[in-house]
């Protein structure tokens, strides 16, 4: 986690999350759901501050603002000490801003969530009478903790298009309910109890629903038949069930434009007919177990979006590069052995991830078709060389990953021409040596990450990255930091933690923009005096060295004017 930023509170696991449109023409409600995580907001008032060189830590007043918006103070001190002639050092007066150093913040959750919702007595007839005298298009039922519809719920009401059932306890639509709406378009019932046998064929008699969203419910094994019946279907949510299967039928639904089936238990192939969808947009069937796709997904040739990360694929079919409209191709953690070359057709890709699989390589020139590609993540791979191509693949990419994989060497050239490049991660590898030549084409880098490789030295051309801002170089074999680092004026964050470093250099001091500065587990004695020139420096860990001294500058880290 960049020490730059607060981490999010929950999961760590990133969330896919669904979008969709269904909430046109409809007031006082949406069907959509995103998964926010919670953050944790911290005070950065100058009472919050950590002094830390391995085990001896001084704390002052922590101070963090909760998810329920309470302040919540902590407060635990220590005498400094500091080893050998420093014992007994003053840092900071108690009225000055002191740096923090090896910063520990703790992650508040609040309980108290009701606050979040908004206050809503479950009065059915109010809402039905409001519906009916205002000729409203839409009822909303949601969180209303509904077990079961009332009978003739919706009876005479055709000009109710969307109706919102979603956050209850329903198990099931019973027979006829329906029936009194015969111009439904929407119909919202995620976050529901309903399992396939409460979805009675009556359903299918809706026949201008548009939208159905059962996200979040109890479905299992194939499909209901009914929902194969709703043949003006343009989008079905399906996400957070167990279906295991989608059956033949699904050919029926020839105006879907969007269909999510993420996050369901799915084993085996999705069926051949899936290919006379014609209309289809979006297709997500992430989060599930599948091990092939057929041929004809080929002919979806309207797919944008289609996400097939986290299953268990072992290669894609050849028809593929049909999918000329494609923005988005997400397959990371598969089992992907090989990719085919058909997938340079795909040239409207503006995002290429492969992370996870089992690729060594990829087909020649893959990438220099794929003009319009911002964002490659080729991370946690088997990659022993880069892939094949021109020294101009990289040309219009952003964001570069290559980290865990075998990297033994940076061909000269290869990364020659990185103009957007803005992010460059080649962390876990087996580089050893930087050319000096590639550095200089490297100046739009803000962030590089070589951390865990085995980098002995820096080159002293290092003063060419004048765009970086963090500096990932953790878990080599640094013995020394060329004078040049100093030049590096926008550098905030420098890691250089698990290396073999006796000194820094005294052009340290010149980063005067630096926040953030890991020296732990090297073998430094001391600082140079010039530390004290880094005077918006919030955070220092200097833990596990051979500190004995340390220069009466370092008082004056983090007073900034």
């Amino acid at each position: 986690m960049d020490p730059l930023t607060t981490e999010p509170l929950g999961d760590s696991e990133e969330e896919h999350i669904e979008e969709f449109d269904c909430s046109a023409d409809v007031a006082g409600g949406t069907s959509s759901e995103h998964n926010s995580p919670k953050s944790s907001n911290r005070d950065c008032s100058p009472y919050a501050s950590v002094i830390d060189m391995g085990d001896n830590v001084y704390r002052r007043e922590e101070h963090y603002l909760g998810d329920n918006g309470d302040m919540s103070v902590h407060s635990n001190t220590k005498p400094i000490r500091f080893p050998g002639r420093v014992a007994g050092f003053r840092l900071s007066d108690g009225h000055k801003k002191s740096v923090q150093m090896q910063f520990e913040g703790r992650k508040f959750k609040s309980s108290a969530k009701s606050y979040l919702k908004k206050e809503k007595q479950p009065d059915v007839t109010a809402e039905l009478t409001r519906c009916k005298d205002e000729d409203s298009n839409y009822l909303e039922f949601s969180d209303f903790g509904l077990q079961s519809l009332p009978t003739g719920i919706f009876k005479d009401l055709p000009h109710v298009e969307t109706l919102f059932l979603n956050g209850n306890k329903l198990t099931g639509l019973p027979a006829g309910q329906l029936t009194g709406l015969p111009n439904l378009r929407r119909l919202l019932l995620q976050q529901n109890a309903i399992v396939c046998a409460g979805l009675l064929p009556d359903l299918a008699k809706l026949t201008s629903l548009e939208v159905l969203d059962l996200r979040h419910n109890r479905l299992e094994g194939d499909l209901p038949s009914c929902i194969y019946g709703l043949r003006g279907l343009k989008q079905l949510i399906l996400s957070y069930n167990k279906i295991g299967v989608l059956c033949d039928d699904i050919k029926n639904l020839q105006r879907l434009t969007i269909l999510i089936v993420n996050r369901n238990s799915i084993r085996q192939s999705i069926p051949n007919t899936i290919g006379q969808l014609a209309c289809l947009t979006k297709l997500d069937l992430s989060y599930n177990h599948i091990q092939t796709l057929p041929a004809s997904l080929g002919q979806c040739t309207q797919l944008t979006d289609l996400y097939l990360h986290y299953n268990q694929l072992t290669h894609l079919p050849e028809s593929i590069g049909n999918l000329t409209n494609l923005n988005r191709l997400m397959l990371k953690y598969n089992r992907l052995v090989e990719i085919p070359e058909s997938l340079a057709k795909c040239t409207r890709l503006d995002e290429f991830n492969v992370e996870n699989n089992q690729l060594s390589t990829l087909p020649a020139h893959l990438l220099d078709s794929m003009s319009s590609v911002r964002n490659v993540t080729f991370s946690r791979n088997f990659f022993s060389v880069f892939p094949p191509g021109t020294c101009e693949q990289y040309t219009h990419v952003m964001s570069l990953n290559m980290d865990h994989n075998r990297i033994t060497e940076i061909p000269l050239d290869v990364l020659s021409h990185l103009g957007q490049v803005t992010r460059l991660n080649l962390r876990d590898n087996e580089i050893a040596d930087l050319h000096a030549e590639d550095l200089r084409h490297w100046d739009n880098l803000v962030e590089l990450d070589l951390g865990s490789n085995h980098l002995c030295g820096l080159p002293d051309e290092l003063e060419a990255l004048k765009s970086l801002e963090l500096f990932r170089l953790s878990y080599n074999q640094l013995k020394r930091l060329p004078s040049t680092l100093g030049k590096l004026q926008r550098l905030r964050m420098l890691d250089l933690e698990s290396n073999q470093l006796e000194s820094l250099p005294s052009t340290l001091g010149e980063l005067v923009n630096l926040q953030d500065l890991n020296v732990v587990c090297n073998r430094l004695t001391t600082f140079p005096p010039s530390i004290g020139n880094l005077r918006e420096l919030k955070v220092l860990k200097a833990g596990e060295n051979d500190l004995t001294e340390l220069p009466p500058e370092i008082a004056t880290c983090g007073h900034s004017e």
